[in-house]
């Protein structure tokens, strides 16, 4: 403890920053973060200090906030195995979906992303696109079938619930070729555990929960990993949701290991077994890494992000009835080109304004705000423009000293107005298809420059597969249904449950809400 409080009071580099003043000592600027709107203050510390700044955690220890694209650059991907995910930031996701390849670090993640990251190419993710629209056809013709059985045409619906099960069983088919739509009781569970688990789970953190996070990086891994077992409501129901996703995983994944490769296996699993079996010694995963990173990847964090970031395309549809109506007309108009002849399916990647509408969603609503690294080793840091320190010296490059916790901010990083425009703060999907978004020459993100789904060697794994099944979900809704906004949807809250989650203002302790009106397209609400 000694030694923390001297680290606490040494001179530090980051003292000279520019930065906002600590809401206070023992909470620093990290309630501001986590318990505000999600974004709200990155978006403000961006426009009053730029691209970098010095915030304070708990004890007035001091954090690196970033959204300045050179430095990303830097430390997602030039110096990545010197800016590791720090252990408090690991143990935080092994407790929501067990340990994996999300809380693996250095050589152990490297063999476990080696072998799992062929099974999410881009042909992979394409043979998978029959899969996603039927089952994206399927929910629409269930909303379908339930208005005609009552006599109407509309319906308030809570986006997240309405997506939660059609998404599920679209993964669980192109990911293990397993059907979530039977009705046992386990799989009932788990997909209600998967729907409600990061806000029970991480929603809404006390001041007790803000100050343990801020301190988690001074703690041994030793209390770290004594403190899972902890009988709090959240961690209790953490521990189930794992329990839950061991129960499927194992069966699934046993059964693959016991099946011949026959060469016709599509799903992700059959895949991975199969370029797992032909590795070398020295790659090869045992099959409890197998299981955990299968598990951790698919089951945990390829569901949750997926029908997050759906939510949010429909609800700013539902907000821009002009784009919705554009965007129907594009999807009918590919799609009469189909003409029912599955040889004939058209190429989503070709429809410009579903694709825009995407991507600008990603961008305006970013679903993981946040990423947490820390450097190993002293680091000189490029920076994309000159910042001003407080004693008024230019800085060009920035000297990060061993230790420190940097806080990348994805969600001021996809608002950035260098990067995509002066009307960065407005949802418009035209930015795309205009020449308002140019290349910068800053090679961050994955897909279309945006920190949606990282960056880097932890860039996610599934990230193809994300956007092929969003496309595909995108195209079969819009055809099919319209969505409009509810008295409700007026109060909408961005709030930070680790990801960007819905919620209705005055009703935050029921959850996950994002209530529209779903109308089928023959007789759209006027």
């Amino acid at each position: 403890m000694h030694l923390y409080y001297w680290r606490l009071k040494r001179k530090s580099p980051l003292d000279d920053l520019p930065g906002p003043p600590a809401e206070s000592f023992l909470l620093g600027n990290l309630r501001q973060l986590m318990r505000e709107q999600a974004g709200s203050f990155d978006r403000k510390w961006q426009n009053a200090y730029g691209t970098v700044a010095r915030i304070k955690a708990p004890c007035g220890d001091n954090r690196l906030w970033v959204s300045d694209p050179k430095a990303l650059q830097y430390i997602l991907q030039t110096s990545r195995y010197n800016m590791v995910k720090p252990y408090a930031a690991r143990f935080l996701l092994n407790s929501a979906t067990g340990p994996g390849v999300n809380g693996a670090e250095g050589e152990d993640h490297y063999r476990q992303r080696r072998i799992l990251l062929p099974a999410f190419g881009p042909s992979e993710s394409r043979a998978q696109i029959p899969v996603f629209r039927q089952c994206a056809s399927d929910l629409v013709e269930e909303f379908r079938t339930k208005m005609e059985s009552q006599g109407s045409t509309s319906r308030d619906t809570n986006i997240p619930h309405f997506l939660t099960y059609a998404i599920l069983n679209a993964l669980g088919l192109a990911a293990f070729n397993y059907n979530f739509r039977g009705h046992g009781k386990d799989r009932e569970e788990f997909a209600a555990s998967l729907r409600d688990f990061m806000v029970k789970g991480f929603g809404l953190p006390s001041n007790g929960k803000v100050f343990f996070q801020g301190i988690m990086d001074h703690l041994p891994t030793w209390a770290l990993d004594l403190m899972v077992n902890l009988p709090t409501s959240g961690l209790t129901f953490l521990r189930r949701h794992v329990e839950l996703s061991n129960g499927i995983a194992q069966k699934l994944i046993q059964s693959r290991l016991t099946e011949e490769d026959d060469g016709d296996q599509k799903d992700a699993l059959s895949r991975i077994v199969i370029a797992n079996r032909s590795e070398s010694e020295k790659w090869r995963l045992s099959d409890t890494e197998l299981f955990l990173s299968l598990r951790n990847t698919i089951l945990g964090a390829g569901h949750e992000t997926t029908v997050t970031s759906m939510g949010w395309i429909l609800f700013q549809l539902a907000n821009h009835p002009d784009e919705q109506r554009q965007l129907r007309e594009e999807i009918l108009a590919a799609r009469a080109g189909e003409n029912g002849d599955d040889s004939r399916m058209v190429n989503l990647d070709t429809l410009s304004f579903m694709n825009a509408v995407i991507k600008e969603t990603l961008r305006f609503d970013t679903v993981v705000p946040h990423l947490f690294r820390e450097a190993i080793r002293d680091e000189v840091v490029p920076l994309s423009k000159p910042i001003r320190s407080k004693s008024g010296k230019v800085i060009e490059e920035l000297f990060i000293p061993k230790g420190t916790s940097i806080i990348v901010s994805n969600a001021a990083y996809n608002r950035n107005k260098d990067l995509w425009g002066e009307d960065a703060d407005v949802w418009r999907p035209s930015r795309w298809l205009d020449g308002t978004v140019k290349n910068t020459g800053f090679n961050v993100g994955v897909w279309g420059n945006l920190m949606s789904f990282g960056a880097g060697h932890r860039a996610c794994l599934g990230w193809r597969f994300a956007v092929t099944e969003m496309q595909c979900f995108l195209f079969e809704l819009v055809s099919g249904l319209q969505f409009d906004l509810t008295e409700k949807a007026t109060r909408i809250r961005r709030e930070n449950c680790l990801v960007m989650l819905p919620m209705v203002g005055g009703e935050e302790q029921k959850g996950n809400q994002l209530p529209l009106i779903v109308s089928l397209v023959d007789h759209p609400k006027l």
